[in-house]
């Protein structure tokens, strides 16, 4: 199956972008996308309710610098939300290497690797390749 990828991300260009490097990257997928995290819990609410006929996202892309709320907010409130983080490869976007140091522990053991803004090709051969190997064990 395709792996379902998420992109939450509030700059519009940053997002084409990592669309158009998953896209081209060969691996078939479907890419779904928010420019704005509290719609994106939306969705995830929205699943909640219809999990027999809505999959969870395989992979989670997410930029760390929003307006309203953050990344590690965002996954805060999944958390509180009962969203099942574990089940997903969360990766945060950012264009600020040491972003990381400001989220707290339980969300920093949520996020399986940072990535500099923009992606590079080398960074989404690690998001598939890391899907493949979870898919084969």
């Amino acid at each position: 199956m395709n792996p379902l990828v998420m992109l939450i991300d509030d700059d519009l260009v940053s997002q084409f972008d990592m669309r158009i490097k998953l896209q081209r990257h060969g691996q078939s997928s479907e890419i779904i996308s928010y420019d704005c995290p509290i719609e994106a819990l939306k969705w995830f609410e929205d699943w909640q309710n219809a999990k027999e006929t809505t999959r969870l996202p395989d992979i989670l892309l997410l930029d760390w610098q929003m307006p309203k709320m953050d990344g590690f907010e965002f996954l805060e409130e999944a958390m509180a939300r009962a969203i099942p983080l574990d089940q997903m490869d969360i990766y945060i976007a950012s264009s600020y290497s040491n972003c990381l140091k400001e989220a707290n522990e339980d969300v920093r053991s949520k996020v399986k690797r940072r990535f500099i803004k923009p992606l590079s090709r080398a960074n989404v051969d690690i998001i598939f390749t890391n899907r493949s190997l979870k898919e084969s064990v």
